[in-house]
């Protein structure tokens, strides 16, 4: 007897893109990204969000970082001529998508605190 293929093999991509806790929200955020890139070499660049959730985010950055990377980001907030920076939270790489001026990167938060401030629910 054959066997069926399961749904996600139908699907194929399809069902990675529904796969997500919860939606993003395109928000456009200075961040700051510390991390070792493929060379091993620390790095720090500023750079925007693309789209946020509760569990991570989306970016682009011109240094190349390997997948499972662990990045720390900070969220950079203008006040008139001021800049003030909130607390950085852990985040690992989960996406690395190479476009002709920059690199996206997916990341997933690794920790629990609330970064962006945008009214984005908390996960039960």
């Amino acid at each position: 007897m054959r066997k069926q293929p399961a749904d996600s093999q139908l699907l194929g991509t399809i069902t990675t893109d529904d796969r997500r806790r919860e939606d993003r929200i395109p928000l456009a955020l200075t961040i700051e990204v510390c991390g070792f890139d493929c060379s091993l070499r620390f790095f720090t660049e500023r750079t925007e969000t693309f789209n946020v959730s509760d569990s991570g985010c989306q970016f682009r950055l011109r240094k190349e970082v390997a997948p499972e990377a662990v990045l720390a980001i900070r969220v950079i907030h203008q006040n008139g001529n001021e800049e003030m920076s909130c607390k950085s939270a852990l985040f690992r790489v989960v996406r690395v998508r190479q476009e002709s001026q920059a690199i996206l990167i997916g990341a997933q938060k690794l920790q629990p605190h609330n970064l962006w401030n945008a009214g984005i629910p908390r996960l039960n």
